[in-house]
């Protein structure tokens, strides 16, 4: 276990989840709630709704799709660039990187993750966007 990951967290991290895709919020709210002790998640499968918790409250991670009902990907990151947020994005999605150039210049922090991702790939982002993880996975070999 790296110093880092010693080091506890000063509070519980938010995530929001918004994909149209129900099993696949399932399975991220699996990867997550094992990695971190401290997590809050709250998942969304509309851009309207999601956006409605953002606003409402900063997040420490908005995990996205590029295409859901509501508020797409695109939009919702244009939004948290047009309130000045901190919060950092991943946007996931089966299209090419090529979608998200446009909103890459808006000074919001964004990494694109493609689908299908793997595991090891997801951890690795996560742990970029908020800090080293509690608990790596429980893979062979992984760490």
């Amino acid at each position: 276990m790296s110093e880092a990951a010693a080091i506890p967290r000063a509070k519980k991290l938010r995530i929001v989840l918004v994909d149209d895709e129900w099993h696949m919020l399932q399975l991220l709210e699996i990867y997550l709630t094992e990695w971190f002790d401290e997590v809050e998640l709250l998942r969304f499968q509309n851009g309207d709704r999601a956006w409605e918790e953002l606003a409402r409250v900063e997040a420490d991670l908005l995990i996205t799709d590029w295409r859901h009902p509501g508020l797409d990907g695109g939009e919702l990151v244009r939004k948290l660039a047009g309130k000045k947020s901190n919060t950092p994005v991943l946007m996931v999605s089966a299209s090419d990187t090529d979608c998200i150039q446009e909103i890459a210049r808006l000074g919001v922090k964004i990494t694109f993750l493609q689908k299908p991702f793997g595991v090891r790939d997801f951890w690795k982002v996560v742990n970029e966007l908020v800090g080293p993880c509690d608990h790596p996975p429980r893979l062979p070999g992984f760490v």
